[in-house]
């Protein structure tokens, strides 16, 4: 017969089988469900994560975006330093193209010069060129003429005058030949002579161009060095300006820590001084009170601190006992 002061009755099912225990395969089925449901829509969740972080991804790089935009827009010293960059790199770029240099300028003009010198010297040949060929053209119009005249001489003295006048004209037309090509003779003769005098003034003009630009150059690159060594010596006397500002934020930012720490010390110092007053001050009263109870002690009085108890005499070993009890006690 059952009791409920025996307790609960045994169970019936305690020796059956996990898969007979309903309250088991309904939590694996619940288990089994969950994880099922999570394989089917972890296709649909994993998109919108991703979606998630790429969104707060983007959305730090445009909150990145606008702080550097608010920083050039605000410093002033961002804004000098960008200009000065796009500055020097607006230079480099258009050294790449053209010379920037004033030294490399001026050697680009007397190379290009004596470019100019040997084109110029090139044509003066061809007009001398041309010269001799109208000097030779004279020439054999002169013999051909005299040619034409011994013929239509001889020509006339045998009678035939017809041959005569054709000798006589063609003469003619050689000696009209002639009188045009003189004045082109004379020309490309005084032509030829000022371009040699004015190549022979642009060789010159070169050399003594050439001798200043390298003695400018030296001089350039002295100065330079001078330059550089006095710029150092003044940036130790001045001090760089920026690095000057960062130095004097430092020291005053150093100054202050020192001042803070300083003051620091001085309260802790004063905390101390009233704790030791105080200390000393609580001493001296126990110590006043303890020399008084010594005395009644020492007079016989103690007894009625005690509650009437007559007191006890103890002897050395006694007292050193006890104090090594004490001592333990304390300890534990």
């Amino acid at each position: 017969m059952d009791s409920p002061l025996l307790g609960p009755p045994p169970s019936r099912d305690g020796n059956l089988p996990a898969w007979q225990k309903p309250e088991k395969v309904a939590a694996w089925v619940f288990v089994a469900a969950l994880a099922g449901a999570g394989v089917y829509y972890w296709g649909q969740i994993l998109p919108y994560l991703v979606d998630i972080v790429f969104n707060s991804v983007k959305l730090a790089i445009g909150l990145g975006a606008l702080f550097v935009l608010f920083l050039l827009a605000t410093n002033k010293r961002i804004q000098a330093g960008l200009w000065y960059l796009g500055q020097r790199t607006f230079r480099m770029l258009a050294g790449i193209f053209v010379n920037t240099d004033p030294i490399g300028i001026m050697e680009d003009y007397i190379s290009n010069t004596e470019k100019e010198a040997r084109n110029m010297e090139a044509e003066v040949g061809h007009i001398e060129g041309a010269h001799q060929l109208v000097k030779r053209k004279l020439e054999a119009n002169r013999q051909q003429m005299q040619e034409y005249l011994a013929l239509a001489d001889a020509a006339q003295r045998q009678g035939e005058r017809d041959s005569a006048e054709s000798y006589a004209s063609r003469a003619a037309q050689l000696e009209d030949y002639s009188k045009r090509l003189q004045p082109m003779a004379t020309t490309t003769a005084n032509v030829s002579l000022v371009m040699r005098q004015i190549l022979k003034a642009a060789l010159r003009q070169i050399d003594s161009s050439k001798f200043k630009v390298n003695l400018l150059k030296d001089e350039y690159e002295l100065v330079k060095r001078t330059s550089s060594g006095m710029r150092a010596a003044m940036n130790i006397l001045r001090g760089d300006p920026d690095k000057k500002y960062f130095f004097d934020l430092a020291t005053d930012r150093v100054a202050q820590d020192m001042a803070q720490q300083l003051g620091q010390i001085k309260q802790a110092m004063r905390y101390s001084q009233e704790f030791v007053k105080e200390m000393d001050i609580q001493n001296g009263v126990m110590s006043e009170k303890g020399q008084r109870l010594l005395d009644r002690y020492q007079k016989g009085d103690f007894n009625a601190i005690m509650q009437d108890q007559p007191p006890v005499r103890l002897t050395t070993a006694q007292t050193a006992k006890a104090t090594d009890d004490a001592y333990g006690k304390l300890l534990d």
